[in-house]
């Protein structure tokens, strides 16, 4: 078997293989097919605030220093989430950055996961072809799909610098393990989670130090986010209210699913249980569940989304299974390397692999070979108002406190005060418990789709019908107010 300690082809600069070129080509090939999906579902207003405007607002914010109080979330920046890999982001957005920026970079990052990957199955399973398959079979997933249409989310950026730890580990590179732990760990809280358990791996491998520094820095830090810092700022963590019947605290919930293990047994025998775990298993032919030390990265939030009250966590479509993702796709390397210890065993695992990652990638993907491609997921025609959209974003001044509603959000949150609709007047979906809203006379415009107004039609008849906001543009059912008073109305007809 090869030496794992060998230097790689990749870092040395060794003339390319046809293996390398092939990687590059799926690499390239998925970024090219993702980045243009997400790039028009936001051109053509398809993003939404939730999250897509959270942390384009959080990111312009710190670009611009003072205050991060996120307007259209209703929190602190940090105390939504310790999502500090957003203070890497501060220079491109001083430099113009938006949007887009921030949903082609994380298509950039997911697609290059596959590149640890092909290192970590290359040094396995001593072959540079069979290594192609756990890379593909990553790329194929269709979660990963799904990643890239709900837009940017810090959780899934800590995906491809997890592969990089692992793969280092295996190489005892100390000083890039390092690196890349802290890396994963800066873009969200829970990524922590991984980490301790890759220190008890690391630990059990034979590297004590290591892996009990690991382990007690990962430990050390989610507890502070998790006990001092979200609810010194927002009085709580952000996500207690998602396990209130496990308990009140990590130590809580662990402690109950540790002693009351038949929670797990009750909660995967549910519908959307079953589905969640056959959609993010399958793809990988069940193996993951036999490399434990792998699987465990991310069976801490695995657990976590299937026992959770809130039906989202257990769906592939949403970034909660971002570290589950990337734990399953490292125990299918590990679980091959395992069982294939005969070439020919090998083979045929890596075969049954690549008709698996395929097989869900056909039944479950929203890229152009799956079948939910085509069902509402991409706004695949080109919107009949989109004129009348591009023209009302286009009119409130720079700086002019805005309530929009949540498809025209993102588009505009380059402001300190962006409001997702109907806030602040009646508080939605704002800071934890809809609590301390703003006065609504800091609202000096008003960007509204009538057709998404829902039970809030009589608000905004009562507003721009009442003397308060006069309108300057009201096209398509699309009407933007301007409280009176407020000054010129820039561009308006």
């Amino acid at each position: 078997m090869t030496n794992v300690h060998a230097p790689s082809g990749f870092v040395t600069g060794r003339r390319a293989t046809r293996e390398w070129w092939a990687l590059m080509a799926m690499v390239a090939v998925w970024a090219v097919v993702f980045g243009r999906l997400v790039y028009q579902r936001h051109d053509r207003f398809g993003s939404q605030t939730f999250d897509l405007g959270i942390f384009d607002q959080a990111a312009w914010l710190i670009s611009r220093g003072g205050d991060l109080f996120i307007s259209v979330r209703g929190l602190d920046l940090l105390g939504h989430h310790a999502n500090l890999g957003l203070f890497l982001l501060a220079p491109f957005y001083r430099l113009g950055a938006g949007p887009h920026f921030i949903n082609l970079l994380q298509v950039a990052s997911l697609a290059l996961g596959a590149v640890p990957i092909f290192l970590l199955a290359r040094d396995r399973l001593a072959s540079a072809r069979l290594a192609l398959v756990p890379a593909g079979a990553y790329l194929l997933h269709p979660a990963l799909g799904f990643f890239a249409w709900e837009t940017f989310h810090p959780d899934v950026m800590a995906i491809t610098p997890l592969f990089f730890a692992w793969w280092l580990a295996r190489r005892e590179r100390w000083g890039w393990f390092a690196a890349s732990l802290v890396y994963a760990v800066c873009w969200k809280e829970d990524v922590a989670l991984a980490a301790v358990v890759l220190g008890v791996v690391v630990l059990f491998r034979g590297h004590r130090r290591i892996g009990l520094v690991t382990t007690g820095l990962a430990v050390a830090w989610f507890l502070f986010v998790n006990r001092v810092l979200l609810p010194g700022i927002s009085g709580e963590a952000f996500y207690d209210h998602l396990f209130n019947s496990l308990g009140d605290s990590p130590w809580e919930i662990a402690t109950t699913l540790l002693l009351h293990p038949t929670r797990i047994l009750r909660a995967l025998g549910t519908p959307d249980a079953r589905t969640y775990v056959w959609q993010m298993m399958a793809p990988f032919a069940f193996m993951p569940v036999l490399a434990p030390a792998a699987f465990g990265l991310g069976a801490p939030q695995f657990l976590l989304n299937v026992v959770s009250e809130a039906g989202f966590t257990r769906s592939i479509a949403y970034h909660f299974s971002a570290v589950p993702l990337a734990a399953m796709t490292l125990a299918t390397v590990e679980a091959v390397a395992f069982l294939g210890r005969r070439p020919v065993v090998r083979r045929l695992l890596a075969g049954a692999l690549a008709a698996t990652s395929l097989t869900g990638a056909v039944l479950w993907g929203v890229s152009p070979v799956g079948r939910e491609y085509d069902k509402g997921w991409w706004p695949l025609e080109a919107d009949a108002r989109q004129a009348s959209k591009q023209q009302a974003v286009a009119l409130p001044p720079a700086d002019a406190p805005v309530s929009a509603t949540y498809e025209f959000a993102p588009h505009l949150t380059h402001r300190r005060a962006i409001y997702d609709w109907p806030n602040p007047w009646v508080p939605t979906n704002w800071g934890l418990h809809n609590e301390g809203t703003p006065d609504p006379a800091v609202v000096q415009w008003l960007v509204v789709d009538r057709r998404l107004v829902g039970s809030s039609a009589d608000l905004l008849a009562r507003l721009l019908g009442g003397g308060e906001f006069e309108v300057v543009f009201d096209r398509d059912d699309i009407v933007v107010g301007r409280r009176v008073g407020s000054g010129p109305s820039p561009g308006a007809r």
